[in-house]
C-alpha cells in the first residue's frame, strides 16, 4: 500500500536525526489522506504531534502568523501564544520545540514561505522528529533528498473499481447492469480517488439510465467539485502558463512535446519553461515523449 511505501521511506532515514518526507501530486490524488493515515499511525511515538490542514488557504485567508500560533498551540498545549510577527514567530519555534521529539504534518503548502515560516531548518526541532509536508508543487521539495520525497499515485484498475462502487453502491462491486457504465466512468475519471468519490456517491442510487444520462453529461461539463480541486492548481500559475495549459488541453493532448515547444515557441510563449512548470505541478505528465493531461 502508499503507507507501507512511505513508511519505507522513513526505514531508510537514521531515526534519531530529524527526518522530513514530502509526499506531491496532482489534486485530488489523495495526498491527505495519506499524510493522515501515516499521522494516526505514528504520532504516539513522538512527545506531540500536530497536524495544519489546508495550510494553503489558512496563509491565504488568516496570514503565516497565525499559522505558527497555530502549530506552537498544538505542540505545546498552550492555548494563550500570541506572536508579532514571523520573525518572531520563528524565534519561539526554534526555543519552544528545538528539545522536542515531535511529529508535524503540514497539508496542502503552495509556496515557499509557508515552509520557512514554518518548518525551513530541521535543527529547529529535537532528535527523532518528523515532518511531513504534502503539495502539488514538487519544486517545493527541491532541498529534501531523493528519497525523502514520494510522488502519490494514481490507483490501479481494481482499486480504483472498489473505491468507486463503495460510494456508489456501499459495495467491492457493482451489479450487473451496472458494469460497463462503472468501468465507463472509472476510465473517465483517470483513476483519480477524488473524481471516484464525489462520482460515486453523486450517483448513489440512480437507476442504470439515469447513470447513462449523467455520463454523457460529464463528458460535455465536469462535475463541479472535481473542477474546483483542480482549479486551485490553475488559478495558482501566472498568465502565460496558464494559456499554454488550455492549448495543449484543447489542442495538443497527447502530443508530441518538441512538436508542441515548437508551435507554442512561435506563437510567442516561452513553451519550455511553462511545460516544465505544469509538470512540476502535476498538472500534465510526460509519457515517453508525449504530452499529457491528468484528467
Amino acid at each position: 500500500s502508499r503507507v507501507k511505501d512511505v513508511e519505507l521511506l522513513l526505514q531508510n532515514e537514521c531515526v534519531d536525526k530529524v527526518r522530513m518526507i514530502g509526499i506531491h501530486g496532482v489534486g485530488g490524488i489523495g495526498k491527505t489522506t495519506l499524510a493522515k493515515a501515516i499521522y494516526n499511525r505514528m504520532f504516539r511515538l513522538f512527545d506531540s504531534s500536530c497536524f495544519l490542514s489546508d495550510v494553503r488557504s489558512e496563509a491565504e485567508e488568516f496570514g503565516l502568523v497565525k499559522l505558527q500560533e497555530k502549530l506552537l498551540r498544538q505542540i505545546l498545549k498552550i492555548e494563550d501564544i500570541k506572536v508579532g510577527s514571523v520573525a518572531q514567530g520563528i524565534n519561539l519555534i526554534k526555543a519552544r520545540l528545538e528539545s522536542k521529539k515531535v511529529l508535524i504534518v503540514l497539508d496542502d503548502m503552495d509556496h515557499k514561505n509557508q515552509l520557512e515560516s514554518l518548518t525551513r531548518e530541521r535543527s529547529w526541532f529535537g532528535s527523532g522528529s518528523l515532518i511531513i509536508i504534502t503539495t502539488r508543487d514538487k519544486r517545493l521539495l527541491c532541498r529534501l533528498g531523493e528519497k525523502e520525497r514520494y510522488e502519490a499515485k494514481l490507483l490501479n484498475d481494481n482499486e480504483a473499481m472498489l473505491v468507486f462502487c463503495w460510494h456508489a453502491f456501499d459495495s467491492h462491486f457493482p451489479p450487473e447492469d451496472y458494469v460497463n457504465l462503472a468501468r465507463d466512468i472509472i476510465k473517465y475519471s483517470g483513476r483519480l480517488p477524488l473524481a471516484l468519490v464525489t462520482l460515486g456517491s453523486h450517483l448513489q442510487g440512480s437507476s442504470v439510465d439515469e447513470w447513462g444520462h449523467e455520463f454523457e453529461k460529464l463528458i460535455a461539463i465536469p462535475h463541479s467539485d472535481i473542477q474546483k480541486i483542480l482549479k486551485i492548481s490553475f488559478d495558482g500559475l501566472d498568465g502565460e502558463t496558464q494559456t499554454v495549459f488550455l492549448d495543449i488541453a484543447c489542442a495538443f493532448h497527447g502530443f508530441d512535446e518538441h512538436e508542441v515547444t515548437e508551435i507554442l515557441n512561435a506563437c510567442g510563449f516561452h513553451a519550455k519553461s511553462a511545460i516544465a512548470t505544469l509538470v512540476q505541478k502535476h498538472l500534465l505528465q510526460r509519457i515517453g515523449y508525449h504530452l499529457v493531461m491528468h484528467i
